[in-house]
């Protein structure tokens, strides 16, 4: 029977993808009251395709490749025929592009307008952005939980293998400071099988220095004038919240003078580091402001030898 089949080629539909095993699983199209069947796509090197064994929701495993003679017709959802393929690299020289290729090669098209965009730095960027110093768990928190998105746009549209996917740009909001940054996403725009997701990168700026003093020189009177408030429950231990931020049950006098002087003292040190920074730009003023004037007095000489 599986033979029989198989030389009638095939047609298969996508069920998901299953990125740590590097492959696409496929669902054909069989009569009616006839079992599934699966197959899958390599996403990587010559895409081979091949039978599978415990699909779609178990193991997925790779049986054996599919005969070389097999036609496969790839379709959309609605079993309307997108594209051919088959392991005939001879007779299909290139399979179609895998959906991590197409992010790579649409986001191409579009990233010379977003030259900030990147993956690295954002964990050092965010975790600069508190007040008080942050343990393991808490520096996870910072970066990973307290955020809020505040806007969602567009800026591109594709389709692959006859879905439609957007790139949006995500507007994220920091809960416990005023930090905010984009995120990069490709999504689908309907959801109608497994949605698949793609992180480009974030986009993120240090803040005029001037803003970044006057927000650290604000934390420090907020700290020196708020005091270490202590709740009660009956049965329970007492409950020790600074700045809404709990640091502890049933702590000693000193423990509450450490805990507000610990945070007073991170304050402080940022406040003068960027204090520090601050006077070194003033001194170089003159300097940058000298070279800004020969740019615009070359700019005006180039000009004037155009135009002669």
């Amino acid at each position: 029977m599986e033979v029989k089949q198989e030389n009638k080629g095939i047609r298969v539909r996508l069920n998901h993808i299953r990125h740590g095993e590097c492959m696409e699983v496929w669902q054909l199209q069989t009569p009616e009251g006839k079992p599934k069947r699966y197959v899958c796509r390599d996403t990587y090197g010559e895409n081979c395709w091949y039978w599978l064994c415990d699909a779609p929701s178990g193991c997925c495993e790779r049986d054996y490749a599919i005969n070389n003679d097999i036609a496969i017709t790839v379709c959309d959802q609605s079993w309307r025929e997108i594209t051919r393929d088959s392991n005939n690299r001879r007779r299909y020289a290139k399979s179609f592009a895998t959906l991590e290729d197409t992010y790579t090669e649409e986001w191409r098209k579009i990233a010379g307008n977003y030259p900030g965009v990147t993956r690295n730095g954002f964990k050092e960027w965010i975790l600069k952005q508190s007040f008080r110093p942050l343990n393991g768990t808490e520096e996870a928190n910072w970066q990973y939980c307290r955020h809020e998105t505040v806007a969602s746009e567009t800026l591109a549209h594709f389709t692959w293998i006859g879905e439609k996917y957007a790139i949006c740009r995500v507007t994220q909001k920091h809960t416990e400071c005023d930090a905010r940054w984009y995120e990069y996403y490709a999504r689908k725009v309907q959801g109608i099988y497994y949605g698949h997701t793609h992180f480009f990168g974030y986009e993120f700026h240090d803040r005029h220095i001037s803003d970044v003093l006057r927000t650290l020189g604000k934390r420090c009177e907020d700290i020196g004038s708020t005091v270490v408030e202590t709740r009660y429950r009956k049965g329970h231990s007492a409950m020790s919240y600074f700045m809404d931020e709990f640091i502890g049950y049933d702590l000693s006098y000193e423990q509450v003078r450490d805990a507000k002087e610990c945070r007073l003292r991170k304050a402080r040190e940022d406040y003068n580091g960027a204090n520090t920074y601050y006077y070194k730009l003033k001194e170089n003023e003159v300097s940058v402001r000298g070279i800004e004037a020969i740019l615009l007095a070359m700019r005006k000489q180039m000009l004037k030898a155009k135009k002669q």
